[in-house]
């Protein structure tokens, strides 16, 4: 598995951070330790989403060469490693050009929460990746915004790309897995079930991977950490066939 995973989107509001931080938990649960690194500096609230309390050091005190980066890494009680993104305004701005150089300091798969869109600063977390996931809704506007980010990650010659479409309600008013990946013309490596327990976990400040591990969503989220660890998960049986009808919608 590729040590560096980019987590991107075209716009924003379609659950990316949301997404990194169960994507980690569900490696933690198949034995695999990962890092998330907030690379939103404009917008960060993955710290937030996680209830972290202000940070003395963060990203940006690694990027100024202020701090190590094994020191920025804050250790959350639920078992997850964070490197937060400070809230200052006044730290709003970083260079990210010497990111892959800091993260190849770090032993653990580094999954990068990043910002929506196509600024300088996603060039440089993309150039620092060594795969990129591409979160999506199965919209219309969210699926063309996505195709953009693809069409970026593939200029700057990343072929290891995969669409997650996050948010499925497996209804007639949403675009469909071939119709994704037509548009995008990039394969979908998973599809997350719309949980409303994603906004209980998130209250709670707690992955819903750990809050309710046989949920819609934890099942997709386990389904995935399997497949880029190249393992095999297989849920309890009342569980399976649910996973696979949601998959082929």
């Amino acid at each position: 598995m590729s040590n560096i995973i980019a987590v991107v989107s075209g716009k924003g509001g379609v659950g990316k951070t949301t997404f990194s931080i169960n994507l980690a938990a569900a490696l933690k649960e198949f034995g695999q330790d990962s890092i998330i690194v907030d690379v939103d500096l404009g917008n960060p609230n993955m710290a937030l989403q996680l209830g972290i309390p202000s940070m003395p050091l963060t990203i940006q005190e690694v990027l100024s060469g202020e701090a190590k980066i094994q020191h920025s890494i804050f250790h959350h009680p639920v078992g997850l490693k964070i490197i937060p993104s400070s809230l200052s305004m006044s730290k709003a701005v970083a260079d990210l050009s010497k990111l892959r150089k800091i993260l190849k300091g770090l032993d653990e798969i580094v999954i990068l929460d990043s910002p929506p869109g196509l600024n300088e600063n996603v060039v440089s977390i993309l150039n620092a990746s060594d795969s990129v996931v591409i979160v999506t809704n199965p919209e219309i506007a969210a699926v063309t915004d996505a195709s953009k980010v693809i069409k970026l990650a593939k200029d700057l010659r990343k072929d290891n790309i995969g669409i997650v479409i996050n948010r499925v309600r497996n209804d007639a008013y949403e675009l469909n897995s071939d119709e994704v990946e037509l548009m995008c013309e990039t394969p979908i490596i998973s599809r997350i079930s719309e949980d409303p327990n994603i906004r209980k976990s998130s209250f709670e400040n707690i992955p819903v991977v750990f809050r309710n591990p046989y949920s819609h969503a934890s099942i997709d989220f386990k389904y995935l950490a399997a497949r880029l660890l190249r393992k095999e998960y297989e849920p309890p049986s009342f569980l399976s066939l649910r996973r696979v009808l949601n998959f082929r919608g």
